[in-house]
């Protein structure tokens, strides 16, 4: 009899999942009092100071749009003040305060900036003229005055290996040639061009190499560089399926600590110790979807059990930076959907979902944190609505530009789906798809239901090409739910939408036959493809989301779950596009299962060539995963790969010997796609 494994955490499918959402408690809207002042003179202070009180005793924070643009305004007191510089006018100004569940607002107003007294416009006054002068005023000489800017870097690179580093840029902003020089390190020297150095360090070490830049106009700018110079690694690269036993040690490693693992040659450091994040027992990575670090590979976020914290961690010290909080000292998790800024411009970046709205973060290592709103989605989704959410796994498109959200409300038992939504926040583009707009398709029942099924969750692709909606499978067994009528339909399984959600212009793509574990990778032209597990085939499917043999029917079965064991459950990872043609996978078999001891893939970290299973690709086992799995949902041991492919992060308990989970990370060969070519 062939055996299925459900590896769901969709309530249909499998009970006892665990859910970062609790229960909705009965909440009193707060109150804001204030009245504002609708007018100012040019030149003068304005200020609206407002007073807020919440009868069930919650944290408050304030909330505004439509700020003028010469005004600031404290999400902790709710004061609105500036001083405007010229004649203007700013409507539909509103302020409202938040108890993190809902909200209350002033009446909306209008703020007219008046001329001062004597002046009917805000230009200057003309120069006087002089005797025997001209009426005309001559224009001020354009000087050359734009300073060069240099931006600090961190950078990793490998012991006894000549590294390029790039400056900065050539010219500045005025097109001037800018001068470079380094200092504070005899591993430096400037070259091959005017902007770069050439770096190579025979030690393992940390170092700072001072930069100064100059447009031999403005004084000198200085910067820094901080090298983290790592041994080689190496990897057996096995590729057998022999059964490889972990090397656990008589303890478990101490916080900053390396291991080798004896069969694959695999170098593993514990990150974290969570006795030094108070307030939960464990730190934890929590999904395999996106990475905990950084652009820059300085910096990872550890989550605490609890959901609703986070650390920041420094990955070359393994020091603890500091807790990261919301606005008013609110703490923010893993249910707040934290996830770093991929696009390798703002490194230090976070964006997370809190109520209604979108906010970020630019520096997490800033002395101060900053909490500011992107977009809030109030009057944008339907009324109803309390939040928007991905339901904790989704990512964001790789550039971090587009975002898919559910918005939801809580109906006494469980969350509501009110819309679905896109937002992109480089064009502050939003787009909403309502129950109404599924009228005259076979999915018209939900238009006249006014809400829709709640899918597992909803996230962009990697290239922002479009956005999943992960169904389930529609059953028309009552045991299994009862979607019989969505049987066939675009809510059968997961399915692509447009970016729009115009599916009248392009037909949802279905890229998997349910909602189980599943993951991204890129084929060798650089196209995306939708990694899952095929509960009906018990094959591990990559599916093209889009163009030429795009959708399920064009499916490739990459792998059988018979091969890996029927003791494994899967995650798959999203693989960078740099490491194209591989499927990242890492598996947790419970120890109660006397076969964990015995499949060659239980609990192992995997890379597997995107090639049918019938021409044999390549798998190559990077090292077992140092878990044990049970059956706690904590201790599957998600494990993530990094942006550059060549870090993997691990929940891990250390096989057991650790009473809690920790970060630890599993160090890759920078070539290891080249050296594994056949």
């Amino acid at each position: 009899m062939k055996k299925i494994v459900y590896l769901s955490c969709a309530a249909s499918l499998l009970s006892g999942c665990w859910s970062p959402e609790q229960n909705a408690l009965t909440n009193t809207a707060p109150v804001i009092k204030g009245t504002p002042v609708t007018s100012v003179t040019l030149g003068q202070v304005y200020r609206l100071d407002v007073i807020a009180y919440d009868p069930d005793g919650d944290e408050l924070s304030f909330v505004i749009d439509n700020k003028p643009s010469w005004a600031t305004f404290d999400e902790v007191t709710g004061t609105l003040s500036g001083t405007p510089d010229t004649v203007s006018v700013s409507s539909n100004i509103r302020v409202g305060v938040s108890d993190g569940l809902k909200r209350s607002y002033l009446p909306v107003f209008d703020i007219t900036v008046l001329a001062s007294q004597g002046n009917s416009s805000t230009e200057p006054s003309p120069a006087p003229i002089e005797n025997g002068g001209s009426s005309t005023v001559p224009p001020e000489p354009v000087v050359n005055n734009a300073a060069p800017s240099l931006s600090n870097q961190t950078i990793d690179v490998v012991q006894s290996v000549e590294t390029v580093i790039t400056l900065g840029a050539e010219r500045d902003a005025d097109g001037d040639s800018l001068t470079y020089s380094v200092a504070n390190s005899l591993n430096v020297q400037m070259g091959p061009g005017s902007n770069k150095a050439t770096y190579m360090n025979n030690a393992v070490e940390h170092e700072v190499i001072a930069v100064s830049v100059t447009d031999n106009i403005n004084a000198p700018v200085t910067g820094e560089i901080s090298v983290n110079v790592k041994s080689n690694i190496t990897s057996n690269y096995v590729t057998s399926k022999n059964v490889i036993q972990p090397e656990f040690g008589a303890l478990p490693p101490a916080k900053g600590e390396s291991r080798i693992d004896p069969t694959t040659g695999a170098k593993i450091t514990r990150l974290t110790d969570a006795s030094e994040m108070v307030g939960t027992a464990d730190a934890l990575i929590v999904y395999s979807r996106y990475t905990p670090e950084n652009s820059s590979g300085q910096y990872i976020l550890s989550f605490g059990a609890n959901s609703t914290s986070v650390w920041l961690i420094d990955r070359t010290t393994t020091q603890v930076v500091r807790k990261i909080l919301h606005t008013g000292n609110k703490e923010i998790g893993e249910v707040n959907e934290i996830r770093w800024d991929t696009s390798g411009a703002h490194p230090n970046r976070i964006y997370y979902r809190y109520n209604l709205a979108l906010y970020m973060i630019d520096d997490v290592a800033a002395a101060t944190l900053q909490p500011t709103l992107i977009k809030d989605f109030t009057g944008l989704v339907p009324a109803a609505a309390t939040k928007i959410y991905n339901d904790v796994e989704g990512d964001s498109s790789n550039d971090s530009d587009h975002w898919a959200f559910m918005a939801a409300h809580y109906n006494g038992t469980t969350y509501v789906v009110d819309a679905f939504v896109h937002y992109q926040i480089s064009q502050d583009k939003t787009h909403v798809l309502l129950p109404s707009d599924l009228a005259g398709t076979p999915l018209a029942h939900y238009a006249t239901q006014g809400s829709f099924p709640r899918p597992n969750m909803v996230e962009i692709s990697p290239l922002g090409t479009g956005i999943i909606l992960h169904y389930g499978r529609a059953w028309g067994d009552a045991n299994y739910g009862s979607r019989s009528e969505d049987i066939g339909t675009w809510f059968d399984g997961a399915h692509m939408w447009p970016l729009d959600f115009d599916h009248s212009k392009t037909a949802p793509v279905k890229v998997s036959v349910g909602e189980t574990h599943s993951g991204w990778a890129f084929d060798d032209a650089g196209r995306e493809l939708f990694i899952s597990q095929n509960n009906r085939t018990d094959k591990l499917d990559a599916i093209y989301v889009n163009g030429v043999n795009a959708g399920y029917d064009n499916r490739i079965e990459v792998a059988s779950h018979s091969d890996f064991g029927w003791s494994n459950g899967f995650h798959y990872g999203k693989m960078p596009a740099s490491k194209k043609g591989w499927i990242f996978v890492n598996t947790y078999a419970n120890a109660g299962n006397a076969a964990s001891a015995t499949d060659w893939a239980a609990n192992q970290l995997l890379l597997m060539q995107l090639k049918p299973e019938s021409a044999n690709p390549v798998v190559w086992r990077i090292s077992p995963n140092y878990n044990r799995y049970t059956g706690n949902y904590r201790d599957e041991a998600p494990a993530a790969i990094n942006l550059q492919g060549n870090r993997i992060y691990v929940s891990d308990n250390w096989g057991g010997n650790l009473p809690n989970r920790e970060i630890f990370v599993f160090e890759l060969p920078s070539d290891w796609d080249q050296a594994l070519q056949p």
